[in-house]
């Protein structure tokens, strides 16, 4: 596709993570499976698009982090439908994805939650809530 006929948009040339912009029936759903979209490739407008990244291992931190129990309850609290408009995901915190970050992004996704719960503090009752409510991914 000539470049001329696309939108203007930030993510056709770096790396990001796409997921389908409408998913389950309302909040504690778990989410269709997130993917990372390469440079020089588009999604329509059924996907949304996360980050902009130079590198592929960021990105991969990124769709780790959408992974966790963690942000879907997080993304929960204000997803009231299958959407997932950009409003529904004011209270997921933003993270470093870098090698720099206070979060060890080479662990598995169960270990990440574990590094979020203690980084907010969240409560033995909180961590059990999302645990029992939010269905692991990998």
């Amino acid at each position: 596709i000539q470049r001329a006929a696309l939108q203007p948009n930030d993510f056709i040339d770096t790396y990001n993570v796409s997921l389908p912009e409408s998913n389950g029936n309302g909040a504690f759903d778990p989410f269709s499976t997130p993917f990372i979209t390469p440079p020089q490739t588009g999604v329509t407008d059924t996907f949304i698009s996360i980050g902009t990244f130079d590198n592929e291992t960021e990105a991969s931190n990124l769709l780790k982090y959408i992974k966790t129990c963690f942000v879907r309850a997080m993304l929960g609290i204000k997803k009231v439908t299958q959407h997932n408009p950009k409003e529904t995901w004011e209270y997921v915190p933003l993270q470093d994805f870098t090698e720099h970050s206070d979060i060890d992004w080479s662990k598995s996704i169960a270990e990440i939650d574990q590094q979020l719960y203690r980084k907010y503090n969240l409560s033995d009752d909180e961590i059990a809530f999302i645990e029992k409510m939010i269905k692991p991914m990998e």
